[in-house]
């Protein structure tokens, strides 16, 4: 379809209409995969921050608080329970387990 002046104004709109499509299906898609990304390397950090929080209460602590990628994760021993606060996208949050 193209002619002496460039596309015609059909391919146009069919172009952009695909573009529009391939985009806005699949921003959505790697916006959620972040999201999902996240949350899973912030349970990872909950768990190291929980087996370190072990071995300091092997030594007698009851409370702490470690860094992780510049992030900080504060535990407390109250028998049994070891409870991690920590934040995930500016919102407070708790892990806490019974032992």
């Amino acid at each position: 379809m193209n002619n002496e002046k460039g596309f015609s104004l059909v391919e146009m709109i069919l172009t952009l209409s695909i573009l529009f499509l391939v985009f806005g299906t699949l921003l959505p898609l790697a916006n959620q995969m972040m999201f999902n990304l996240a949350e899973k390397k912030v349970a990872l950090h909950v768990a190291v921050a929980k087996n370190q929080a072990a071995t300091r209460i092997k030594k007698g602590d009851v409370t702490g608080e470690i860094f992780l990628d510049h992030m900080p994760y504060s535990w407390q021993w109250t028998e049994p329970t070891l409870c991690v606060r920590y934040y995930f996208f500016e919102e407070l949050k708790e892990s806490c387990d019974m032992y």
